[in-house]
């Protein structure tokens, strides 16, 4: 994949259902789908309709190869819809500085994911997480003792963005409920829009692993 080009943007409604259908292998129920996502029926043929016309089969999305071209037009389309955005800087280690931030926001009630750089090493380790998004459904109070403004984000080792999409603050299930993940897709979103060619290496092992574990797990249910 390229780097993120500049085109109108997806839906929350979109964003949601692509990144639901990038990692299930099952056939395609639009109730169910509406069901779950909580999104109506006309709105989710509408939108299976906008993915058939970028070359998406969804009778076939046990193809890897589908579920990839998902995760890349994802890419490319989604913007996450951003009320506020914070830069923070902090001495402590990465992980130290993701539980510190997790402890406050559970104090003040307020719901959140982590993103990359840290939420990626959680399930395909490439490269040490030296700036992390985190989103919020509000702005999160830090200790002023442990993080303070940043200016820009090469001086930042945090990313605080409160957004009004409701699903992207839906935890990913790992091996660390103590720490609430994004999920994947939206990872991968944020490797490329943080940048660099680590962070690109990193996206590809995290989409490979991903699209393998999905695989497996399909396959189990046949």
């Amino acid at each position: 994949m390229e780097t993120q080009p500049r085109v109108r943007r997806w839906g929350p409604a979109t964003s949601q259902l692509v990144r639901h259908l990038a990692v299930h292998t099952e056939p395609i129920n639009q109730v169910a789908l509406a069901r779950d996502l909580q999104v109506s029926q006309p709105r989710i043929s509408q939108i299976l309709r906008l993915l058939a016309n970028h070359d998406i089969d969804i009778e076939h999305l046990d193809d890897p190869e589908q579920r990839r071209r998902l995760v890349d037009l994802y890419v490319q389309y989604h913007r996450p819809y951003v009320v506020s955005e914070s830069l923070y800087y902090g001495l402590d280690p990465a992980y130290e500085q993701v539980r510190q931030v997790v402890e406050a926001a559970r104090r003040q009630d307020v719901r959140m994911t982590v993103s990359a750089d840290l939420a990626p090493d959680l399930i395909a380790p490439w490269r040490t997480p030296t700036l992390t998004v985190v989103y919020a459904e509000a702005s999160v109070d830090l200790e002023p003792s442990l993080f303070v403004p940043a200016m820009a984000r090469g001086e930042a080792t945090l990313l605080i963005r409160h957004v009004s999409d409701d699903s992207l603050l839906a935890p990913w299930t790992t091996s660390r409920p103590d720490i609430p993940i994004v999920h994947p897709v939206q990872q991968v979103w944020d490797l490329y829009d943080l940048g660099g060619e680590d962070r690109l290496e990193a996206a590809e092992r995290l989409i490979g692993v991903t699209l393998q574990l999905v695989q497996r797990q399909g396959a189990r249910h046949e």
